[in-house]
């Protein structure tokens, strides 16, 4: 089973100040019918509440905005809302998560004050059905007693329908469809357990399972263990913990903690690690944090380091140094720590230099922790759109110039997943 499970509550506000003053130049959003003309303004699609999507409009000066999600090339409305000049324009819950669809793509366009027309775009990657849902079974009843089932949909948005599959131990398995009508998160079912022997329950949604084993009446082998991997950073991280769940399938069980906004170099990471592995005991740990960075810090002597010189990337590399280890402090705690890809020309390219340097010097050496050169992966001459990836041409970044898209958060996790195998 996979589980991802997103943290609620953190907006883009300060992931916004870093990216507004550095506007994206003029694409078209699409060249279909979802097109909304140049891209001028940043529009960004968070999707750390498990289930929903909130989107971001920025630049709006006031005026109404109207937000879109591009469907087999069409604009389906979504909403229209103006806010308070200088601030976002802030449309929650515009929409939910999709087994079916979970690449999405948004559009928002505004006429403002001044008769000029501004236009957002922005791709996400949600978290798959693969970690949607919850299964519950007792490890051990007696034979002829009543076994209960519980299915949790994680999302908490219903409308769906899983199949229960039921298989006594020796015979041919029973499967019956469950379905959540909409806004229902728990079913329950139970069935007799008369047989001895080892029981299979597996809750099927599209083409992923979730299984789990009853023993009736007797020891039986209890399966091995899935891995605790932690997901956690940035707004970088986002939409690679969906992807890397696929990933790993049913080996692990990925716990998410995405915080967009955050920075080593302004917000106390040892302690937020410290409180993750006490929580999650993991047995890994991927970590992408940085783009927010850039702030004055001070050194354990007391003395101020300001960006980007080399007194600011030591203790930059200190600090990293530092949280790598409380990772590793988690039992068998290992460690996979991500480099950023350079951005688009602009003041961000020497922070994100800086960090890069720091993350790889921090890491070297240290037993149990691997650090993927997504800089190179994904910018090996500075900043490109697209890479050459298994013979195509394939575009990776969003309009922000910052951030993976969709098609490039897919391949970083396929390469952190096979980073975690490696003994």
């Amino acid at each position: 089973m996979n589980r991802v499970s997103l943290r609620s509550g953190w907006i883009l506000a300060a992931l916004v100040a870093f990216i507004v003053a550095s506007p994206s130049p003029a694409t078209a959003a699409t060249t279909d019918g979802c097109n909304v003309g140049p891209i001028t303004n940043f529009l960004a699609a968070d999707t750390t509440q498990e289930g929903v999507i909130t989107l971001h409009f920025f630049g709006a000066r006031g005026a109404r905005v109207e937000f879109f999600e591009c469907v087999n090339g069409r604009r389906r409305p979504l909403g229209a809302l103006a806010s308070a000049p200088g601030t976002a324009t802030i449309l929650r819950d515009a929409t939910t998560w999709f087994c079916s669809r979970p690449a999405r793509r948004f559009v928002a366009r505004a006429t403002l004050p001044d008769g000029s027309r501004a236009a957002g775009a922005y791709d996400v990657r949600t978290g798959s059905c693969a970690s949607r849902f919850e299964l519950s079974v007792p490890r051990r009843v007696a034979p002829g007693r009543l076994a209960r089932v519980r299915i949790v949909d994680r999302w908490a948005i219903g409308a769906i329908t899983p199949r229960l599959c039921i298989t006594p131990p020796g015979e041919r398995r029973t499967c019956r469809k469950t379905r959540l009508a909409r806004a229902v998160t728990v079913v329950t079912r139970r069935f007799r357990a008369r047989t001895r022997g080892g029981w299979r329950v597996e809750l099927q949604v599209r083409s992923h399972r979730i299984r789990r084993s009853v023993a009736v009446g007797a020891v039986t082998t209890t399966p091995k263990a899935p891995e605790s991997v932690l997901t956690t950073g940035d707004s970088t991280m986002q939409g690679i913990d969906g992807f890397l769940g696929d990933e790993l399938g049913d080996t692990a069980i990925v716990h998410s903690d995405v915080r967009p906004g955050s920075a080593i170099s302004k917000a106390d990471w040892p302690r937020i690690a410290a409180a993750q592995v006490r929580r999650r005991r993991p047995t890994a740990a991927v970590v992408s944090l940085g783009v927010n960075d850039g702030f004055p810090m001070k050194t354990p002597a007391g003395t101020t380091r300001e960006c980007c010189g080399v007194p600011w990337l030591a203790e930059y590399a200190r600090r990293v140094r530092h949280i790598m280890r409380i990772y590793r402090r988690s039992g068998r705690g290992r460690v996979v720590w991500l480099t950023l890809p350079l951005p688009r020309a602009g003041r961000h390219t020497a922070v994100i230099t800086a960090v890069n340097a720091a993350i790889v010097r921090a890491g070297r050496d240290m037993t149990g922790v691997t650090v993927l050169r997504m800089d190179r992966l994904f910018s090996p001459n500075g900043f490109t759109e697209t890479i050459r990836y298994r013979g195509r041409d394939v575009r990776i970044r969003t309009a922000d110039g910052i951030h993976l898209n969709v098609s490039g958060t897919a391949i970083a996790a396929k390469v952190i997943a096979a980073a975690l195998r490696k003994p």
